[in-house]
């Protein structure tokens, strides 16, 4: 059902060719600026997306930056597809390599700014030295991307690169997959009847 929200999506949203391009220096530069993360660092981050929107749901207090940073990096991992694009954080190639930046880097502000708020701050702290170590181990806070050093603002939201889908095979595996299903399904049918 997933694969096919995705193809859907796909179809809707092809437009021309903008080779890997960003889409964030096209935008008015407003709203909060989010430092973006090293292209290593997105597994890491990646693996503690939910942790980081967990302890922003159990704070007691908010203030503009909380909830901007806290909507954004929701709203934007819905435009990136919740994640579920193929090799989306492992390939700089996937069209989803920036939303997945996008997101994830507005997590980890969110992360850094949660240890200021009394009601979170201990479990905040811990899960940045968690995700510190973790970078360190793995060595992962140096590899970079065509994305990380491009700043996101939480007015500007990043979709998927639809139009370099067509390029990247595991997406166009992905969105062909229920084609090819309900295909196969109505030729075994049709078999049957026959």
């Amino acid at each position: 059902m997933r694969l096919l929200l995705l193809l859907t999506f796909m179809v809707a949203a092809c437009g021309p060719a903008l080779a890997h391009s960003s889409r964030v220096s096209s935008f008015n530069a407003t709203g909060l600026a989010i430092p973006s993360l090293s292209h290593g660092a997105l597994a890491v981050l990646d693996e503690h997306y939910g942790a980081i929107l967990g302890i922003a749901a159990g704070a007691r207090e908010t203030d503009p930056v909380f909830r901007k940073l806290e909507n954004y990096a929701r709203i934007q991992n819905y435009y990136c597809l919740w994640g579920l694009g193929p090799r989306a954080i492992a390939d700089e190639a996937s069209p989803f390599n920036e939303c997945s930046h996008a997101y994830l880097s507005a997590a980890r502000m969110l992360l850094l700014h949660m240890r200021a708020m009394p009601s979170v701050a201990a479990a905040a702290g811990d899960l940045v030295s968690t995700i510190d170590a973790e970078m360190i181990r793995r060595g992962s806070a140096l590899i970079l991307c065509e994305y990380s050093e491009e700043p996101f603002y939480t007015s500007a939201f990043i979709t998927p690169h639809w139009e370099n889908a067509i390029e990247h095979k595991p997406t166009l595996f992905a969105a062909a997959s229920p084609l090819l299903a309900v295909a196969g399904l109505v030729f075994l049918r049709l078999r049957r009847v026959t």
